[in-house]
């Protein structure tokens, strides 16, 4: 993995066979904002897992085979437990497309992300079953 940061941009590099996972745990080890979110990211992931929340539980599907990255949203809160919340959208090779909450992937050639980091302080608090994002000290409108 490669990074450039400018300013409060930073562009990541990734490449074939590399842990996404096991990426952004390196990488935030190096974040200093409280707040980041996913400008934009493209390219191929491969042994991906996606979730599907039912209310209880994520139901897991796997995409094995390698499939193009058609977008994805996410926030990196390197503070909390857990640390990234990422959707993903997989083009298959047949044409269809498939997706989820990204639980774990492979790099299939390359992937190029964009991120923009804040200052807003946020926490993860445990409402049921799930640890929602909350903003610590939030503006009144």
């Amino acid at each position: 993995m490669k990074l450039k940061q400018e300013s409060n941009i930073i562009l990541i590099v990734m490449e074939n066979n590399e842990d996404l996972i096991q990426n952004l745990k390196v990488l935030r080890d190096h974040l200093t904002a409280p707040f980041y979110t996913v400008v934009t990211a493209l390219g191929m992931l491969k042994n991906v897992k996606t979730g599907y929340w039912n209310g209880n539980e994520y139901m897991i599907h796997e995409q094995k085979a390698p499939a193009e990255l058609l977008g994805i949203s996410g926030v990196i809160t390197p503070d909390t437990d857990p640390f990234f919340h990422f959707h993903i959208i997989l083009g298959k090779e047949d044409g269809s497309v498939t997706g989820g909450h990204l639980i774990e992937a492979k790099i299939a050639n390359t992937l190029e992300m964009v991120l923009l980091s804040g200052n807003i302080k946020v926490q993860r608090v445990q409402n049921g079953l799930l640890k929602k994002l909350d903003i610590i000290k939030e503006d009144q409108l």
